[in-house]
């Protein structure tokens, strides 16, 4: 059991650090979910059932979906303003 945990706290570490690596936004809130949802895991095994539920579905669902609409909406904004500048060069 000892070493489950010691193997889960190190992925977790290793899966925060690799969020500060990442090309792109996408990738590093898809990493970041996926830490989530390990710490949900964790949870479960010290047998904290409801905060392994609400690290679930805030934590990794919630954050993880708000991330990929805001990155969404932020990319959709410059292309927007993208083709308006161009508009106002012609």
């Amino acid at each position: 059991m000892i070493y489950l945990v010691i193997a889960m706290s190190i992925l977790m570490i290793l899966g925060s650090a690799a969020v500060l690596f990442q090309k792109t936004l996408r990738k590093a809130a898809l990493i970041s979910g996926i830490v989530s949802l390990m710490a949900a895991g964790f949870f479960v095994l010290m047998k904290a059932y409801d905060v392994a539920i609400t690290e679930a579905s805030i934590g990794a669902m919630l954050t993880t979906a708000l991330y990929f609409f805001s990155i969404k909406r932020i990319e959709e904004i410059e292309k927007n303003a993208e083709a308006e500048t161009k508009n106002e060069g012609k």
